[in-house]
């Protein structure tokens, strides 16, 4: 079945959207360091430029592949949850950010379903969670000027662990990440989530990582 990598010639006029074909996507995930990076529930990724998620959901779906062969069933949920949270993205248009979050809720429930043999309700703690998560962690915005739509900061999440199963939340602008890049990139490296002390940052209180779609701040 042949891909569809472009949804109209305006778009890509407009907007330069072409989409990674599936077998390139793969292909970059085989790459031995990143391969590494997928069997690590805390080894964080982030997309500045999603589209429909071709990238989100290997990477979701590869990491729960890992979950899966890591987990007891008293802990799939607690560790599905924190690879979950360690995917990030940024896409412009809107429609692509559905179709992306709608795509990763489906890898998370069919994995859910294959692990326990049943299937995932959109009543419990995890479920809600998981939908959460997603909708906070993939984002509209513009990655070349930092804002969304709105005019706003784009702002994503850092899902710290506090214990085995538990999770404090802070938020941090995107444009965070490249303040001091110079210096970073003189070092050799630049991390997510290596912030500065005085950054702003908005503290919530710690939680369990199935119930952070409470979002009880401090």
């Amino acid at each position: 079945m042949t891909e569809n990598l472009i949804k109209s010639k305006a778009r890509v006029q407009h907007h330069g959207e072409v989409f990674t074909p599936n077998w390139m996507v793969k292909k970059m995930l085989a790459e031995p360091s990143i391969k590494a990076k997928l069997n690590d529930l805390h080894a964080t990724f982030l997309e500045p430029s999603a589209g429909e998620g071709a990238f989100l959901t290997e990477i979701l779906d590869q990491k729960l592949n890992y979950v899966d062969q890591i987990s007891h069933k008293n802990s799939w949920c607690d560790n599905a949850m924190w690879a979950l949270m360690s995917i990030y993205a940024i896409e412009l248009l809107t429609d692509n950010i559905i179709v992306a979050r709608d795509l990763m809720m489906q890898i998370v429930q069919a994995h859910y379903q294959a692990f326990f043999d049943k299937k995932l309700t959109i009543r419990t703690n995890f479920f809600k969670s998981a939908k959460f998560v997603i909708k906070t962690n993939v984002v509209q915005g513009n990655s070349l000027t930092y804002l969304n739509n709105e005019g706003s900061p784009i702002t994503f999440s850092d899902w710290n662990p506090a214990d085995k199963n538990m999770v404090k939340r802070e938020e941090y602008t995107y444009r965070s990440l490249f303040d001091n890049e110079a210096d970073d990139v003189t070092q050799g490296q630049l991390s997510l989530f290596d912030l500065d002390d005085d950054q702003e940052e908005k503290g919530y209180k710690v939680c369990p990582v199935t119930k952070i779609y409470k979002e009880e701040k401090e």
